[in-house]
């Protein structure tokens, strides 16, 4: 029996038959030297590579919408706009050209310098890079009809894990739902396009995990994605604990089933505030028909993400406009551009040697980018009149960081009111809590405005000194480090006496089994993916409220094998 840690991307429990995934091009790219007056004819053969790749993304793209709606057409949509790079396609020529090399040796050489580009610059996404390898194997499978294949068939009766190198949109679009129990990749991205489309599927996902010597075709396997770990022929112990976790989970859902249009609340009754995390504007479409509370994060920065401008006023009011109106009155807790490492659209660009994480972000970010703040700004305060929308403020860490806000919606209602556009004056003004500093003085900052989200992604980073992203580190560290409970803990009690709404979004709200700590130490509020929205409702009727012992239990638990042992015990009991 193996034990393999990784990171999720979506939790859940799964066992079944490994089935592995191989990009075959990537194993065999053939390098030659041409002579000179081969070098029209390698060119021709590019051309022609393109132009099949081309009619393939539009296929994929027609088939994407089907099944992923909006969500897939973006993805694919991004595939065709790298396609269409003439700088990328004239590099590829120039080398055929210098060098005198095959067609598919130069398509290599110069998407894997731009990979690069993308990775040591942290331009958008390091994900990206990803989009980047789907669409380079894509043209090079165009040369001669070899692509990535399963290593074994698929069963009709028995659908199976997927264990591949990584998640590519293009591999998951031609897997069907009912083939696959759950994805296990060697690399991955909690924000990678194959991920975003993985997750419509609704099953476990775990990446950063040693696939290559550690699992086989054929391997029985059972991914634990709530604990981020795969076991591989499982012992009859191990199986037979499983099998019991997993008839229990079906039971539950069961149960939900019949409860589904409750709000949420605990197995004794307690109501809480349960919203979602909308990234992309296709996510709003996965709360149709859920009784939710609203939106608890609109993330900004991933919404015009494709693109080389910014967004005008007028895209970012009509964007803005459909998910308010879509939302049917409740709240839409709107965030201001949050820059970071993780978060850098193509559009923005920081000073050379900047650190994206410890730079410009927050507050900082206005006098550099003041102008797309400003249309940004005005766009919000219009769209307030046409539903629940609320400001919320990135990256605090002080109260001049929250004046430096309000002087920006000042300018934005002067600009407003010359131009005749009407708003809404008495938008409410939220805070992200995400430093340290913050935490320590939220008693002091919710004195001036009307909520907070607590940011638990950077605040775990910025109090562990650790980039996240990084999956040595995050292999190496809980998502629910003891200290950042203890910064929860100070903010829940130095914010109790306003009586505000302290709501918790990041990666951790996404996790079931933490909720009996959640509520323990005083939070009622979260908001989760959207994705993940019905089964951490479904989840929350199993859930109760525990004293203050199971708290201090949990601190004795230290290690990141311990805090996750601490949880797979104690899980709902």
């Amino acid at each position: 029996m193996k034990i393999l840690k990784g990171i999720s991307a979506n939790s859940g429990l799964a066992k079944g038959i490994a089935n592995v995934y191989t990009e075959e091009i990537e194993e065999n790219i053939p390098h030659y030297i041409i002579e000179e007056d081969r070098i029209k004819s390698e060119i021709t053969r590019l051309k022609e590579a393109y132009s099949k790749t081309k009619i393939a993304i539009e296929e994929m793209l027609k088939a994407s919408e089907e099944i992923f709606g909006k969500a897939g057409e973006d993805i694919f949509a991004a595939h065709n706009t790298i396609l269409e790079d003439e700088a990328l396609f004239e590099e590829i020529v120039v080398l055929i050209k210098k060098r005198l090399v095959n067609a598919e040796h130069a398509v290599n050489d110069v998407f894997d310098t731009y990979q690069e580009k993308f990775k040591q610059k942290d331009f958008h996404f390091s994900e990206i890079t990803h989009d980047i390898v789907d669409v380079r194997n894509r043209i090079l499978s165009s040369f001669d009809g070899v692509s990535g294949q399963f290593e074994c068939p698929f069963s009709e009766r028995q659908p199976v894990v997927i264990v591949s190198k990584r998640l590519s949109p293009s591999m998951i679009l031609n897997t069907s739902q009912s083939e696959v129990l759950a994805f296990v990749t060697e690399e991955g991205g909690l924000t990678s396009h194959g991920t975003i489309l993985a997750q419509n599927y609704g099953v476990p996902i775990v990446f950063g995990i040693d696939v290559k010597g550690n699992i086989d075709c054929g391997d029985k396997v059972i991914v634990d994605a709530s604990m981020s770990k795969v076991i591989v022929k499982p012992d009859r112990k191990t199986e037979r604990y499983y099998n019991k976790k997993i008839e229990e989970a079906v039971k539950r859902k069961e149960y939900c089933m019949v409860k589904g249009e409750t709000p949420a609340q605990t197995k004794k009754g307690l109501r809480l505030t349960l919203k979602a995390n909308i990234s992309l504007q296709a996510e709003i479409k996965l709360l149709k028909g859920l009784n939710y509370d609203g939106v608890g994060l609109l993330r900004s920065e991933f919404l015009f993400a494709n693109r080389h401008e910014a967004p005008s006023e007028e895209e970012w009011f009509k964007v803005y406009r459909n998910i308010v109106e879509t939302a049917d009155g409740k709240n839409v807790d709107i965030r201001l551009l949050d820059i970071g490492a993780d978060k850098m659209p193509p559009y923005l660009h920081l000073p050379p040697g900047e650190n994206n994480d410890l730079g410009i972000r927050g507050a900082r970010a206005i006098d550099v980018f003041y102008d797309m703040y400003l249309s940004q700004m005005k766009a919000i305060l219009r769209v307030s009149l046409y539903g629940e929308a609320r400001l919320l403020y990135p990256m605090i860490s002080d109260i001049s960081d929250i004046e430096s806000f309000r002087e920006l919606r000042k300018k934005a209602e002067s600009v407003l009111r010359k131009e005749k556009k009407k708003y809404r004056k008495d938008i409410k003004e939220g805070i992200m809590i995400e430093t340290p500093a913050a935490a320590l003085m939220s008693g002091t900052l919710m004195k001036y405005v009307d909520f907070a989200n607590i940011g638990s992604n950077d605040l775990l980073q910025y109090t562990l000194a650790a980039s996240r992203g990084n999956q040595i580190i995050e292999k190496r560290y809980h998502i629910l480090h003891p200290s950042l409970v203890r910064l929860m803990e100070i903010i829940v009690k130095e914010t109790r006496a306003y009586k505000k709404e302290i709501c918790l979004c990041g990666e951790i709200a996404s996790f079931e089994e933490f909720y009996p700590l959640f509520l323990s130490i005083g939070i009622n509020s979260f908001s989760v993916e959207a994705s993940k929205l019905s089964d951490i409702k479904c989840n929350l009727l199993h859930v109760r409220k525990r004293d203050k012992s199971f708290v201090e239990k949990f601190y004795t638990n230290l290690k990141k094998d311990d805090i996750e042992k601490f949880f797979e015990i104690k899980s709902f009991k």
